[in-house]
């Protein structure tokens, strides 16, 4: 029989097991290491290609919507808007946005930002897709300048964005006129560009007025270009008429301006970015703004001014050398003495004049000019409208005037105008005419007639015409007798004159015998004639030859 171990035996072998140390990697913490990895991953990814977050502040927070609203370039979203909130003033609204990696080199502190709605401006419709799709906020990037992530956004959109390529200038006006932001620039009635800003100068006497050519057509502004307000419909009623002028229908509704470089003038090198410029109000101004030499001088005017208005042209000869610049009243109430001085404004370099090297030449030289009889005297320039100008010209009958001075402008005495003469002339006519006795020279004429219809219709003339009736018939009567008897012995006798003269045309004719005769008759008289002159010249010389005889004194 096999022996049994015993149960203390048993569990001492229990008690004492071999332990071992596992050493392999389990296949259990794969599965969360791989998640960690994905998620590190994932996190990764997120954070490397998440784009800046930027603030944009806002008056209004109108059509934007937080998670919604989009900021896009060209159409192309670059950001979203995620948080919109008030400031703590109330004075705006923030609005964060997380942008895309790629803008980060853009978020410069020249970037702009702007809410793109519908809008009506300049003449332009933009933003119609706003309409359907909603606000969003428009973007115009630029590389230039250090980076920034706050930025404080336009209320209107630029009117010149970085992607058009021109050059901006600034303009110094004396008004605004209907120039809006986007009003349109002209050359040669091409549109080149457009009204960007304009702000009040501080000194409020000029506007600023800040302008954006496109290339290339800024090539075409110059160190002496001018500019010139072309806004609406352009009417000058002047002494020289009616002028209406326009640039295109648009600047008609909005206003707009243009420039031109005028010819026989030195245009000088291509202007370069923020070049400044005067803006003329008419092109005229900018035209004349070449003739720099100007000379103010005092017409004094004893007639009616009616009709004459300043900026009204001053002609010499028909070429216009100046305008007038002011009108004013002089009253002298002790002597009940009223002139009108107009002051004008000349520009001797219109005719080409020498300038005077100092005052005293100056004054020589309109004191000889006074001398040859130098006046000004209104005209009417239009009928029409009655518009008067000043003329100036030499009037060889004028009375002697000696130079004077209207403070420290020289004074060129007036003539009446040729209106105001004729009038003159029909007043004068008038207070002849009225002075005759036609009370009495009325009943003369009366009497006149009187007689003159007593004799029209008295007994006397119709026995006169009846008489004449009778002589005109028996002269009628006559003329026929002698039509009858009398014309064809003209007849005959004119057809005998023109034979006899024929006849005679035949003895005076350089081939008539009578011709022949008459010639070697004249040859004999004139042998005769030497003859006799001979006898009278040797009776001359021996007077006794008539006693003696030519023989008797050869021997």
């Amino acid at each position: 029989m096999t022996e049994q171990p015993d149960g203390s035996a048993l569990v001492s072998e229990a008690a004492t097991p071999e332990i071992k140390q596992h050493r392999s990697f389990s296949i259990v913490w794969i599965v969360p290491i791989v998640a960690l990895l994905i998620g590190a991953w994932l996190v990764y990814k997120a954070v490397s290609e998440k784009g800046p977050t930027i603030t944009i502040t806002f008056e209004s927070a109108d059509g934007l919507e937080a998670g919604k609203t989009k900021i896009k370039y060209k159409d192309v979203v670059l950001g979203t808007v995620t948080a919109i909130a008030l400031a703590d003033d109330f004075s705006h609204v923030t609005v964060t946005a997380e942008m895309a990696k790629e803008s980060k080199n853009y978020l410069t502190e020249k970037t702009r930002f702007w809410v793109v709605r519908a809008r009506v401006a300049a003449g332009q419709v933009t933003g119609l897709g706003t309409l359907f799709s909603g606000a969003y906020i428009g973007i115009d990037p630029d590389l230039e300048g250090k980076s920034m992530r706050h930025f404080k956004g336009l209320e209107k959109p630029p009117m010149v964005t970085g992607e058009v390529a021109g050059r901006q200038y600034r303009l110094a006006a004396n008004r605004l006129g209907s120039l809006t932001p986007g009003s349109p620039i002209y050359f040669r009635q091409i549109q080149v560009g457009q009204v960007v800003d304009f702000k009040l100068e501080p000194n409020g006497e000029n506007v600023a007025i800040d302008i954006f050519v496109q290339e290339p057509y800024y090539q075409f502004v110059r160190q002496k270009t001018r500019f010139w307000i072309a806004s609406g419909l352009d009417v000058d009623l002047t002494a020289n008429g009616l002028r209406v002028d326009t640039e295109s229908v648009v600047s008609l509704l909005i206003g707009g301006l243009a420039f031109a470089t005028f010819p026989h003038e030195d245009a000088g090198p291509e202007a370069e970015e923020g070049t400044h410029f005067q803006l003329y109000d008419t092109y005229e101004a900018a035209r004349d703004d070449r003739y720099t030499v100007k000379r103010d001088m005092i017409v004094e005017i004893k007639d009616s001014v009616r009709g004459l208005s300043v900026g009204a042209p001053v002609e010499f000869r028909g070429l216009q050398i100046g305008m007038v610049t002011g009108i004013n009243l002089d009253a002298d109430f002790e002597n009940l003495d009223f002139t009108v001085p107009v002051r004008i404004e000349l520009e001797p370099e219109r005719l080409h004049l020498a300038i005077p090297k100092g005052e005293k030449e100056a004054i020589d030289r309109w004191q000889r000019l006074l001398d040859k009889g130098f006046r000004a005297q209104l005209e009417t320039g239009n009928l029409l409208t009655g518009q008067l100008y000043i003329k100036l010209d030499i009037f060889e009958d004028a009375p002697p005037a000696k130079l004077s001075f209207y403070g420290n402008m020289p004074v060129i005495p007036a003539l009446p105008s040729s209106s105001q003469e004729i009038m003159q002339g029909v007043t004068r006519f008038v207070k002849k005419l009225d002075q005759l006795p036609l009370e009495a020279i009325g009943k003369d004429l009366q009497n006149t007639m009187a007689g003159m219809d007593r004799l029209v219709n008295g007994p006397d003339l119709r026995d006169a015409v009846k008489s004449l009736r009778d002589i005109l018939d028996e002269l009628k009567t006559t003329t026929q007798t002698l039509n009858a008897d009398t014309v064809p012995r003209i007849n005959t006798a004119l057809a005998e004159m023109t034979t006899v003269i024929k006849d005679l045309d035949g003895w005076v004719s350089a081939d008539a015998p009578l011709q022949g005769d008459l010639r070697k008759t004249l040859e004999e008289l004139a042998a005769a004639g030497r003859a006799i002159s001979d006898l009278a010249d040797m009776l001359e010389r021996h007077p006794e030859a008539l006693i003696q005889g030519k023989g008797s004194k050869d021997q």
